[in-house]
């Protein structure tokens, strides 16, 4: 018989079944809460059903922060990965994105942004005691191998939201977390405006996501550049970054106008 995520909620969180008609929607808006309650919040959000995406966004609209969502991607995720706390991972995720502060600059796409929200799904479904296996079901099925223009590639995905699931039981157990500290064969600091996130450049030319308490994430590479024009390249999912030999990051726009985007510096120069 085919499993849905929406019957799953309705049994295991309400005791009882809704109506086909609001099911989805009812089951949706207390999976959010309980998500949200999970990290001492109260939830303030505007949770909806809207077939025209093509899978689950986080967004700001009249001021309201809402979580949106396609009940046939949710569903063909359940069904395929065949544990219901696939679709509670991926609400998690755009939860985390309002939580952080991500919604107030749409357009932006940083790495890091998802990877910390990967972050907090793995956080939040241990807390609601599911296994690691289950927490990364979604991404082992949903996630792309190669990365997207948005998103970075399933391995650097999985990683985070195995990190996320491990710092909870971190924090249960009270033991005390691993110091902050940053291996010696990076190379560069890598900085864009705007994207508080920390990047950098190791001896074997990957990019890194680092977080607080976190072990570093590889998601891209680094290499001499293919133009004449610039020096080096930043390279991720479908992104390429240009660096000039002043380390100044340069993205090139679809009408090939250049834009300065960030920066990089030598790892241990003040």
């Amino acid at each position: 018989m085919r499993r849905t995520w929406v019957f799953f909620l309705a049994v295991l969180w309400v005791g009882g079944v809704w109506a086909q008609a609001t099911t989805s929607d009812r089951a949706a808006k207390d999976a959010v809460q309980r998500i949200v309650r999970h990290s001492g919040l109260q939830p303030n959000f505007v949770v909806r059903e809207d077939p025209t995406l093509r899978t689950a966004v986080a967004y700001i609209k009249d001021k309201q922060r809402v979580i949106a969502y396609n009940a046939a991607f949710i569903n063909g995720i359940v069904d395929s990965t065949g544990t219901n706390w696939s679709a509670i991972s991926i609400l998690a995720h755009e939860i985390g994105h309002h939580l952080l502060g991500h919604t107030l600059d749409p357009e932006a796409v940083r790495p890091g942004d998802e990877l910390a929200c990967d972050r907090y799904s793995g956080f939040i479904l241990a807390a609601m005691g599911v296994p690691l296996a289950d927490a990364l079901a979604a991404m082992e099925v949903a996630g792309d191998p190669h990365g997207t223009a948005h998103h970075p590639p399933k391995h650097a995905r999985l990683s985070a939201i195995e990190q996320g699931w491990h710092e909870w039981f971190t924090i249960r157990n009270n033991t005390e977390p691993l110091p902050f500290t940053l291996h010696d064969d990076l190379q560069y600091v890598v900085a864009f405006h705007g994207d508080a996130n920390t990047y950098y450049v190791d001896a074997t030319d990957q990019v890194l996501w680092y977080d607080n308490y976190a072990a570093p994430i590889p998601f891209g590479h680094f290499a001499p550049s293919r133009s004449k024009d610039y020096t080096y390249e930043l390279v991720w999912n479908e992104e390429v970054y240009y660096v000039d030999r002043r380390l100044t990051i340069w993205k090139r726009a679809a009408a090939g106008m250049v834009q300065q985007v960030g920066r990089m510096r030598t790892y241990g120069r003040e």
